[in-house]
């Protein structure tokens, strides 16, 4: 028999799946099975974080038989945890049932707990400053694998001290974009008012500019926000810092960002990686804000320190997180033109932080 995941479908999708597995067995609860009994599931698993069909209470005996005969609770489970030393964030690694591991982020805010979702096992994209393209991309996660992240980590931080998450980024593993028909759907769920009923203006999805798919997203429902992984305004050395970049040009990511905020009317996140000497210089700061005031969105800059993930080199010169006379003098330039902030990252001493996530297999595991 086949196994069906219960977090691996959106409303819809699960409400059909039942009917015509109950159709197909010629089941004598198909009579009985009306659009509510999803509605329960729904509630049960996003709402009360239960991971056992038996306690169901609501259904009846034989549909909790059948469910747990059809379908298969989580598709990961948590292989490790790490603490920040400073509280202010948690790494988990989950291994997948294909025996895979990812890594996702929750990042504790004072008004605010955010998760940091992986799309991939591994990540294609290959930015020279980050780690999850260390081993190239195994494959892209599945629906249920998307949503578990979330599930589990919610419903630990929930038991552990009795937050909900409020927040998502999918700024983990992989590009998102890459995997665009899972991402949709679970946009579906996390928005979905039986589901997480998470706001679209607490989402927001990062992508390295895959341009074709940056139009798509701008013509569905969902109105989340949209973070763009520029790094440079130089082409050259932006090709040199994200072997993507030699497909999609400047020019084409930033007039497909234009048709999101016209369609969106959400403002716009750049994405700046601070290298010393690399992307740092007075020189970078000037073309970088010239280059956006050519095109026509609402904009705010996030400048991102370089988060070591060993030693690493880029025409010989070995990759730094800028020094702070640097930063700051990059920060008040671009300040006169643009709304900017220095993003600090959270999960430095864990490994958690802004372009540290990877595939990993460690040797402990929780019990």
């Amino acid at each position: 028999m086949r196994f069906y995941y219960l977090k691996g479908y959106t409303y819809n999708e699960l409400k059909n799946l039942i009917k015509n597995i109950l159709t197909k067995d010629n089941s004598n609860l198909n009579e009985n099975f009306f659009d509510y009994r999803v509605d329960q599931v729904f509630n049960w698993i996003y709402k009360k974080y239960e991971e056992n069909i038996d306690n169901f209470s609501n259904l009846s005996k034989n549909f909790r038989e059948f469910l747990k005969n059809s379908f298969k609770m989580n598709s990961l489970e948590i292989y490790d945890i790490k603490f920040s030393k400073y509280n202010d964030s948690i790494k988990f690694l989950f291994k997948t049932e294909d025996n895979e591991y990812i890594e996702s982020v929750l990042m504790k805010h004072p008004d605010r707990y955010t998760v940091c979702l992986s799309t991939q096992v591994g990540c294609n994209v290959r930015c020279v400053f980050c780690a999850s393209g260390i081993n190239g991309v195994k494959r892209n996660l599945e629906l249920s694998e998307i949503i578990d992240q979330f599930f589990l980590i919610q419903k630990f931080i929930y038991l552990k001290e009795n937050k909900r998450v409020s927040n998502i980024v999918y700024m983990g593993m992989g590009e998102p974009l890459f995997n665009y028909e899972n991402l949709i759907k679970s946009l579906e769920i996390f928005t979905h008012d039986k589901a997480f009923n998470i706001s679209n203006r607490n989402i927001t999805v990062s992508t390295s500019g895959v341009v074709d798919k940056i139009y798509s997203l701008a013509d569905e429902k969902f109105k989340v926000k949209l973070a763009i992984s520029l790094h440079s305004p130089f082409e050259h050395k932006r090709q040199k810092l994200i072997p993507l970049a030699k497909k999609y040009t400047i020019q084409q990511i930033l007039k497909a960002v234009e048709y999101y905020f016209l369609k969106t009317k959400k403002r716009i996140t750049i994405e700046y990686i601070l290298l010393k000497g690399i992307t740092d210089t007075p020189e970078d700061a000037k073309e970088l804000v010239n280059l956006l005031k050519n095109y026509n969105f609402k904009v705010f800059i996030n400048l991102i320190p370089y988060n070591s993930i060993g030693e690493v080199y880029l025409d010989s010169i070995l990759l730094e997180q800028s020094d702070m006379e640097s930063i700051n003098r990059f920060y008040e330039y671009v300040k006169k033109y643009f709304e900017v902030n220095v993003r600090w990252s959270l999960g430095r001493d864990i490994n958690a932080a802004c372009g540290q996530l990877r595939r990993n297999i460690l040797n402990t595991r929780v019990n």
